[in-house]
């Protein structure tokens, strides 16, 4: 039987394994990967997606990495004067190791985004950079994995952590579904940016999680 402390260790590694086997599908320029892209653009474009249009868009824009890096040290701050330190260093070291990861991945791989492969694409908001992996998905990933987790950590009420964990599950998935709906992003970039974001979240989660119950358990006792 799998132990919980290496599960989050374990969950690292099968993501990382999906994040590499992307990766050498689209270093080599293999045919699942256009396979992949093919079918799940053509199922979000027969999606009727474009009633969602306006609400896609807002997605989009607040899975902005600036947003996110700027949603991200609120959120520490929020955790220090609430004097859970371990969580607040814990929050941005992980949004901090993400973003410098997925950019140097980016210059390293320097996949074209699908309107510059494709000037036929029209894109439905401005991008530049490179497209793989998708940093709106790896940062989403990232910052709403983070609330998943400290929710469960931190809160008592168990309606409120399936509550967080439901919203926040849904802003992951419509961010990378907006990426692919605004045409900025192939489908394998967001897998990729999820498989990568969740890889590291994990691998944090595992290093991290001792240190944060020691902290709530005496930050409990403290309180009383």
């Amino acid at each position: 039987m799998l132990h919980r402390r290496s599960l989050p260790l374990c969950l690292s590694g099968a993501a990382l394994i999906i994040f590499i086997t992307l990766l050498v599908g689209i270093v080599t320029d293999a045919n699942w990967i256009h396979t992949v892209d093919q079918q799940v653009i053509a199922f979000v474009t027969h999606f009727h997606a474009a009633t969602l249009k306006p609400l896609l868009l807002i997605i989009t824009e607040l899975g902005n990495p600036s947003i996110l890096v700027v949603l991200t040290m609120l959120l520490a701050a929020a955790l220090l004067l609430c004097r859970y330190r371990t969580a607040a260093v814990f929050t941005a070291s992980v949004g901090a190791i993400m973003g410098v990861l997925n950019v140097s991945i980016k210059y390293l791989i320097q996949r074209p985004r699908p309107f510059i492969a494709d000037p036929q694409i029209r894109a439905l908001v401005k991008a530049s950079g490179f497209s793989f992996p998708s940093g709106h998905s790896s940062g989403t990933m990232m910052f709403y994995g983070t609330i998943i987790l400290l929710a469960w950590s931190l809160f008592k009420h168990t309606t409120s952590k399936w509550l967080i964990t439901i919203l926040a599950v849904l802003m992951i998935g419509l961010t990378g579904y907006s990426r692919i709906f605004v045409r900025v992003h192939y489908p394998t970039d967001v897998f990729a940016g999820f498989s990568l974001g969740f890889a590291l979240l994990m691998l944090s989660w595992w290093f991290f999680s001792p240190y944060l119950s020691r902290q709530h358990q005496r930050k409990q006792k403290a309180d009383r």
